[in-house]
């Protein structure tokens, strides 16, 4: 007998979830609130500091993500985001490995760096297959599905996406030569791993295809952008401004986030309504 999914998100899932947002906001404090230490404060010794600050963002809209699963208590709201983070953790070791001698060894925070990510690429998936079991596949009370022509636009971009920074993680001197910072062979791997974590996510909404599932992955990002964003002025002085791309990198950034805003509160507001709930190009003119 086939027992009815209730959505519910194991205790287990929860104490791993817990455990990495104390680790992340470690490497928050770390990377954001003390970028100019992290030859003391983090595994390897990252310069200039605009990297770590980026990181340190980015780490943050994880910690995000994890409290909303700790908080919201339904499974399928973010089991969108876990193949994703598997495939940031895959890429993460191989970095490690590929650049091992750039490491703080003997090093506590080396030793808690390395572990996590010997263990991440095999917990992180066997958290999802195991909680899987609960999710359900039904719209929520407020809820919209996406159109097909929508999800399949999603599905192509994720998938391109990531194939094209699979090279650039390869080839980390593709984009060392674009970036409006200096960048070494890591930190870019480092940052290619970031944007294949986003690509993936945007995959994995394709995949799903429903708004309460993709509501927790969007939030996180707003988190990561709007810190990066206020870390622009300390930023500032490692950027180079006669690369066009510093412009594009803050206010692309800018534009972003308040695309994401306009978007949530759209789709929020059209979820609440009676009319159908298949979100198409027509919805967004009622």
């Amino acid at each position: 007998m086939n027992k009815v999914k209730d959505d519910r998100v194991f205790a287990f899932t929860q104490i791993v979830a817990a455990s990495v947002i104390v680790v992340l906001i470690l490497a928050f404090i770390a990377l954001y609130i003390f970028p100019d230490q992290t030859n003391l404060d983090f595994a390897w010794t990252i310069l200039p500091r605009t990297s770590a600050l980026f990181i340190g963002a980015g780490y943050t809209a994880g910690a995000y993500f994890f409290a909303r699963l700790i908080i919201d208590k339904k499974w399928h709201r973010v089991q969108a985001g876990f193949l994703p983070i598997t495939a940031f953790t895959i890429c993460m070791l191989a970095a490690t490995f590929l650049h091992f001698d750039r490491f703080h060894h003997g090093a506590f925070n080396f030793y808690l760096w390395t572990i996590i990510y010997i263990l991440t690429p095999v917990l992180v998936p066997f958290v999802w297959w195991r909680n899987q079991k609960t999710g359900s596949e039904a719209l929520e009370e407020n809820d919209l599905r996406f159109s097909r022509l929508v999800r399949t636009a999603l599905k192509i971009i994720g998938a391109a996406g990531v194939l094209l920074f699979v090279i650039v993680f390869i080839q980390p001197s593709l984009l060392i030569s674009i970036a409006p910072w200096k960048l070494t062979p890591l930190t870019a791997r480092v940052f290619a791993g970031w944007t294949i974590l986003t690509l993936c996510s945007v995959a994995s909404i394709g995949l799903d295809g429903r708004w309460s599932a993709t509501r927790t992955l969007m939030e996180s990002a707003m988190v990561g952008i709007a810190l990066t964003l206020l870390a622009i002025p300390r930023m500032w002085a490692d950027l180079n401004h006669a690369n066009p791309l510093t412009y594009v990198l803050v206010g692309g950034s800018f534009l972003t986030l308040i695309i994401f805003i306009v978007i949530h509160l759209r789709l929020d507001k059209l979820s609440r309504q009676p009319q159908s709930k298949e979100l198409g190009a027509a919805s967004w003119t009622r």
